[in-house]
């Protein structure tokens, strides 16, 4: 069973050396092009003696999920998008939750505005603690350069999230939380690790 598949609207290279493919939501303006549909995933941020951490959610161990949801873990919602940061001109990685995803869906919607790839789109991140946290708001339609559209190309082929998206690992979800005993199905003994690039756990709800 694949967990990462586009909706209607691929390998992140993890050299140090490397600029990361991630890209973080400053407080203020921040403008992007979206050059793909969304990809979405569920995760939990999790909280034991006094640290906070996120994890994919252990899709493939319902036990797991019915526990930690009833410790009060809620599973949540978060996407991926492959974005054009106007900041830099670089393609990178930019993780939403359902906040941003609404804004960007509405504009979507809109036959005004329509498909994404035509025009930026301003994030507007207010200060710590507001809510709304963010705000959504379409930039004038402009064309991409045949360059920069190259460009994408080369960054799709080598992008993958597959690897990002998939089932948490219940055996660290268990030592993190400190719990003991079976809770985790024949599906769920992997002890791969999912890599966290959530940069804060701001609500987005």
């Amino acid at each position: 069973m694949s967990y990462a598949q586009e909706v209607d609207w691929n390998e992140i290279d993890t050299n140090s050396s490397r600029e990361s493919d991630f890209l973080k939501i400053e407080e203020g303006e921040n403008t992007v092009r979206v050059m793909s549909n969304p990809i979405p995933y569920s995760i939990h941020w999790l909280e034991n003696n006094g640290k906070k951490k996120k994890f994919n959610s252990p899709a493939d161990n319902p036990a797991l999920v019915r526990r930690l949801e009833d410790a009060g873990f809620k599973k949540k919602q978060s996407y991926f998008l492959k974005v054009l940061d106007r900041k830099t001109e670089k393609y990178k990685i930019l993780e939403i939750g359902p906040q941003i995803f609404n804004g960007i869906k509405t504009l979507y919607s809109n036959k005004k505005w329509g498909k994404l790839s035509g025009y930026d789109i301003s994030i507007n991140r207010a200060p710590k603690g507001t809510q709304p946290l963010y705000s959504v708001s379409p930039n004038p339609h402009e064309a991409l350069s045949a360059d920069i559209k190259a460009k994408f190309v080369e960054f799709n082929d080598r992008v993958d999230l597959n690897k990002f998206t998939g089932p948490g690992s219940s055996e660290q979800i268990m030592e993190f939380m400190g719990w003991t005993g079976a809770s985790s199905s024949s599906k769920s003994t992997t002890k791969t690790s999912r890599p966290v690039h959530q940069f804060d756990d701001e609500s987005d709800e």
